[in-house]
């Protein structure tokens, strides 16, 4: 059996989860910074000076653990093509590995939102029948225009025209 492993920018990776991932954490930050300003004017200064470092302590844990889990997701993709399945692992806590069979896949779109134009980075959505979701979504892999291409061709070689391509 043949195996394929797509190489991935895991730098950019990197960089693109760990931002999307304080981009994130800031939105609960407004939320309980809002609320201690609520606090500030409702009932006085005196809560406030005591709310000012916890909030500021919620907020360095979280960049802390945005910071420490993002690269560890980044180092445990893997996507790989063996025989007619696409294999994609992923995950720290919860490791995920799913098998997409290529009779399967009916498109593959290139998506590049503007944080991933900025790292440099597509994310491939692997569309399948049978599914109004995306079965997999694929990031950072190198050349993805040639990996689409070379996954479509390894599906037309094994099924012949059967399957539509994308």
């Amino acid at each position: 059996m043949q195996e394929t492993e797509f190489e991935i920018d895991r730098n950019a990776v990197r960089k693109y989860f760990v931002t999307t991932g304080i981009l994130a954490s800031l939105i609960p930050f407004s939320i309980i910074l809002f609320w201690g300003l609520f606090i500030l004017f409702a009932v006085g200064q005196l809560i406030s000076i005591f709310l000012s470092p916890v909030v500021s302590l919620i907020f360095v844990l979280i960049a802390a653990f945005v910071l420490w889990l993002c690269p560890k997701q980044a180092n445990n993709l893997r996507y790989r093509l063996e025989g007619n399945t696409l294999r994609a692992d992923s995950g720290v806590f919860f490791f995920s590995r799913q098998s997409i069979p290529l009779e399967r896949i009916t498109d593959i779109n290139l998506v590049q939102g503007p944080v991933q134009r900025f790292f440099g980075i597509w994310a491939m959505r692997i569309q399948t029948a049978g599914s109004a979701q995306c079965e997999a979504t694929l990031y950072g892999v190198r050349e993805p225009e040639k990996i689409r291409e070379l996954i479509l061709a390894q599906r037309k070689s094994i099924y012949g025209e059967k399957s539509e391509d994308a």
